[in-house]
């Protein structure tokens, strides 16, 4: 996709919409995804976008403030901690799922049992749910969960990927991907229709939501969502008053945008950026990344400075880098090594060091946002003799590599598992042996599992520090560029605060004027 024809082409709209009448319904909030849609269920269908177009649909047991870092009682009324692994919610009364049934611990004790089952299988279902040991109804409004081992991070399980669903329609279900074809929830918003052939949800506010005082029940009446794979596309349909809210859009197209009197575009930091890693436990074969010279010596051939003025908005240049693979936002993060910095010169003496003076040929594997970052990376790699060749796909096709050890470098994106709070979320992605781990270090495998059994903060803290460290001194990974959103959207569109979402936008935070 060329993208640096993004400014040109939007300037030319802009003309031709600046004097049409932009005829907007204010009660009605139009966005698009950039995924396909085949089932609105975070469950069997957990990418990025999964919690954009689920979130609103769906509640779990425990909701977290962004902006106090705290965690508050939502599905759940109240809880406590009984032991290391063991919690108790009792459950809030009076809540309805969006047909009009009552909520209550059934659904939540099924919702569960049917996460963990074996016989459901599904993508994350070890990472997510394999830490669960059991569920006990005590009485209809009150639940016990209990953990295989002391768990920490327990009530950051329960803030945005684990969903309660209503046993009175989920249990008959044989095939349980199918409930994400007509979802039903307890959520601020209900789907009214949803055609996965063309990628269209429409949804209506959940009058009856029972929780606004914890999170927005919604600030339109109407939110109608398509799924739009070209940015241009979604920028075209922006400026012709086909959409209301465009994000991810690309920092070069701030100006011409900001230029068209019927747009506004708002910048808000958030929890994701794009970072580099290379297959160090070698199942791709390559060999080369075991060796530790030729990863530093990649590193720093990388211009992270470079690369934030190119793709981060201006008023961002001077935020403070991000040190390792975490931010002081998450709870349980800490780091106290910088990574390399640039240093072309040195990156050439390692490699001639390695034996490598000649380079080598490499694939940095990519899929969506992060493939721009990915082609200027290439070309940093070639002024110190690299041969590195962009390797982009579909974030399905991206996952399957991974899975079957075909990366030899991936350039991609992290989120902190959709935003989780608590830090464990990226240490369990990628710091165990799974189909995931690139790594291959036993420290580390094993600085998981000590961080999730201790509940004392501080010595929590040290723990994940070590393991921090750690990545940052081996070279296994490192972080490049910060990913604020960029949203464009109708001038009198209102983002309103509250939320920590990677995307810049919960659509249940979207308002008129």
């Amino acid at each position: 996709m060329l993208y640096r024809a993004l400014p040109a082409i939007i300037g030319l709209a802009a003309a031709l919409a600046c004097g049409s009448a932009h005829a907007q319904n204010k009660d009605t909030i139009r966005a698009a995804v950039y995924q396909p849609i085949p089932v609105i269920d975070p469950i069997y269908n957990p990418s990025p976008e999964t919690g954009l177009i689920s979130n609103i649909v769906f509640d779990s047991l425990v909701h977290f403030d962004g902006d106090k870092r705290e965690y508050v009682p939502l599905l759940a009324e109240s809880y406590q901690r009984i032991d290391g692994k063991t919690y108790e919610f009792k459950l809030r009364k009076g809540v309805k799922f969006h047909d009009g049934q009552d909520f209550d611990a059934d659904d939540v004790v099924y919702s569960l049992e049917a996460f963990i089952d074996p016989k459901n299988n599904f993508r994350f279902k070890d990472s997510r749910f394999g830490w669960i040991e059991k569920v006990t109804k005590i009485d209809q409004f009150t639940v016990r969960i209990e953990a295989k081992e002391v768990n920490a991070p327990f009530l950051a399980r329960f803030t945005s990927t684990i969903p309660i669903f209503p046993e009175h329609l989920y249990r008959p279900l044989a095939n349980k991907g199918d409930f994400g074809r007509n979802p039903v929830g307890t959520g601020p918003y209900k789907v009214v229709s949803f055609d996965p052939a063309k990628g269209e949800i429409v949804y209506e506010r959940n009058e009856a939501y029972a929780m606004k005082n914890v999170r927005s029940g919604g600030a339109t009446k109407r939110i109608m969502v398509s799924s739009i794979p070209d940015k241009q596309t979604q920028i075209a349909k922006l400026l012709s008053g086909g959409l209301d809210v465009v994000y991810e859009v690309e920092t070069d197209s701030i100006p011409s945008l900001r230029a068209n009197p019927n747009l506004a575009v708002s910048v808000e930091r958030t929890v994701s950026y794009t970072y580099i890693q290379f297959d160090a436990k070698d199942r791709s074969g390559i060999g080369h990344f075991k060796d530790k010279r030729v990863r530093e010596a990649l590193l720093k051939a990388i211009d992270r400075p470079a690369l934030i003025k190119a793709f981060v908005p201006q008023e961002h240049w001077n935020d403070k880098p991000q040190p390792a693979m975490c931010y002081e936002w998450h709870i349980g993060c800490a780091a106290s090594v910088q990574p390399v910095g640039y240093d072309p010169e040195g990156a050439k003496k390692l490699l001639n060091e390695a034996g490598l003076a000649n380079g080598f040929e490499v694939s940095l594997t990519t899929w969506g946002p992060a493939r721009r970052v990915t082609e200027a990376v290439v070309g940093m790699w070639r002024k110190v003799g690299i041969n590195a060749k962009v390797d982009a796909s579909t974030i399905g096709v991206f996952v399957q590599k991974r899975a079957d050890g075909k990366i030899q470098t991936a350039v991609t994106l992290w989120d902190n598992g959709v935003a989780q709070p608590d830090i464990e979320s990226t240490m369990s992605f990628f710091f165990l042996d799974s189909s995931r781990d690139l790594i291959g270090d036993p420290l580390l495998y094993k600085s998981v599992d000590e961080s999730r059994a201790e509940l004392d903060p501080k010595k929590r803290e040290d723990i994940n520090r070590a393991a921090f460290d750690r990545v940052t001194n081996e070279r296994y990974m490192m972080p490049l560029v910060p990913l604020p959103a960029i949203v464009a959207h109708h001038k009198d569109v209102k983002l309103l605060p509250g939320h920590k979402s990677p995307e810049g936008i919960e659509l249940n935070y979207i308002g008129w004027k």
